[in-house]
C-alpha cells in the first residue's frame, strides 16, 4: 500500500478502511452508509470538531451529562464553550427536566453515553432511550452518542441510540482505546447526512487526515479476522473483573448506591459526612488509589458524593480485596466529621 499510504489521505479517512469501518459497525447495530462515516484521530478529535463547528439547528450551547467524561469536560473548559449539565445519577436522568432545557435553552446537541457511562458505569434502559430521542426530535436538538464500550456489551438485545434514530439527528463515536490500545489514534465518526460538509471542512484545516498508518494498520487488523479475536480475548478478561467488582459491591457495599451493569468501573454514592481528605489518605495508605471525581464536572456544577471505581487495570484477585479495604474504611469513624 506504499503508493497511498506515503501521501496525504483524505479527511474522510481511507477508503478501504471506511469499508471495513462499515461491516464493523454493522455487529453494532450501527447501518450506515460510507459517505456517513469518518474516521478520525482518536474520539477526542470527533467530540472537538462536533464542539467548535456551527450545526444546522444554529444554536451554540452543549448540554452534557453530569458526571461526565473528564477529557471531555476538560475541553469544553480549555475552548471555553458554551455548556450547560443535566444531573445523571444510577437511575439516569429527569427526563422532565431534559425537555424543560431543550425547550428552555439554545442547545446545539446533548452529549450522552447511554451505554456503560463514565464514571457511574450506568446504562440507560430502552424507554430512556426512546424518549432522548423523541425530546431531541420535537425540539430539533442533536446528540452526540459515546458508545466507547461497545465492545464489552453482553446483552444483544440493548442497541445504542444510533439504531432508533429516524430522524438523522444522531453523531455515532466509536472508540478503539480500550479493545485495542490508546496509542493507535483512531476513531470512528457516523454523521448525519446534514452535518457532513461543515464536519469535513473543520477537519481538513485541523489535521489535513488522520495518520495513514494508523489507519492501514486497523484496517489489516479488521480484515484479517485479529480485531474479533483480540475483542473476543480482551472482552472475556474485562467482563471477568467486571462480575468481581459487582460481585464484591453486593458483598460488601451492599448498602451504597451502586450500578447495577457488570463493567469494570462503577461508582458508589458516599454518605455527606465523609471526611473525603481523610478518606482517601487512608486508603492510599492500604495502596487504593482513588481519582477524585470534580474533574468529571463542568465548573460551578454541583458535585456528587461519588467514589468512583475502576479495575480495568487490577489484577482479578485483588479486586475483592480492594472493595473490602473500602467498606473497612467506610466503617472507621477517623473517616467522618464530627
Amino acid at each position: 500500500y506504499q503508493e497511498e499510504l506515503f501521501h496525504y489521505g483524505t479527511p474522510k479517512g481511507w477508503q478501504p478502511l471506511i469499508a471495513e469501518s462499515k461491516k464493523l459497525l454493522e455487529l453494532y447495530q450501527v447501518f450506515t452508509q460510507n459517505e456517513q462515516i469518518f474516521i478520525t484521530t482518536g474520539v477526542q478529535q470527533a467530540l472537538s470538531l462536533v464542539s467548535m463547528m456551527p450545526f444546522p439547528n444554529n444554536r451554540s450551547t452543549i448540554l452534557v451529562e453530569q458526571p461526565s467524561y473528564h477529557l471531555y469536560m476538560d475541553l469544553l473548559k480549555t475552548l471555553q464553550l458554551p455548556a450547560i449539565g443535566i444531573q445523571r445519577t444510577e437511575k439516569g436522568i429527569d427526563l422532565g427536566r431534559l425537555e424543560q432545557i431543550f425547550h428552555e435553552e439554545d442547545i446545539k446537541f446533548f452529549y450522552t453515553m447511554p451505554r456503560f457511562h463514565n464514571p457511574l458505569g450506568s446504562s440507560y434502559c430502552k424507554k430512556e432511550k426512546e424518549a432522548i430521542l423523541q425530546l431531541a426530535n420535537q425540539y430539533n436538538v442533536y446528540i452526540l452518542e459515546d458508545d466507547y464500550l461497545a465492545d464489552f456489551e453482553y446483552n444483544p438485545k440493548n442497541d445504542p441510540l444510533f439504531a432508533d434514530d429516524y430522524q438523522d439527528k444522531v453523531i455515532y463515536l466509536k472508540s478503539f482505546s480500550k479493545i485495542m490500545f490508546p496509542g493507535l489514534r483512531a476513531g470512528l465518526a457516523v454523521l448525519p447526512l446534514s452535518i457532513i460538509d461543515i464536519f469535513q471542512k473543520y477537519k481538513m484545516t485541523t489535521d489535513i487526515d488522520s495518520s495513514m498508518i494508523s489507519q492501514a494498520a486497523l484496517y489489516l487488523y479488521l480484515k484479517n479476522g485479529m480485531f474479533e479475536h483480540n475483542k473476543t480475548k480482551v472482552s472475556n478478561i474485562y467482563h471477568t473483573r467486571a462480575k468481581i467488582l459487582h460481585q464484591s459491591i453486593q458483598d460488601h457495599l451492599s448498602t451504597y448506591e451502586s450500578s447495577s451493569e457488570i463493567v469494570m468501573h462503577s461508582h458508589i454514592g458516599l454518605p455527606k459526612r465523609v471526611n473525603m481528605k481523610s478518606f482517601v489518605y487512608h486508603l492510599h495508605e492500604e495502596g487504593i488509589y482513588l481519582d477524585s471525581v470534580e474533574k468529571n464536572y463542568l465548573d460551578g456544577f454541583y458535585h456528587e458524593r461519588i467514589l468512583k471505581l475502576n479495575v480495568s487495570n487490577v489484577d482479578a484477585h485483588r479486586i475483592e480485596e480492594g472493595i473490602r479495604k473500602i467498606a473497612s474504611a467506610l466503617k472507621n469513624p477517623q473517616n467522618y466529621f464530627l
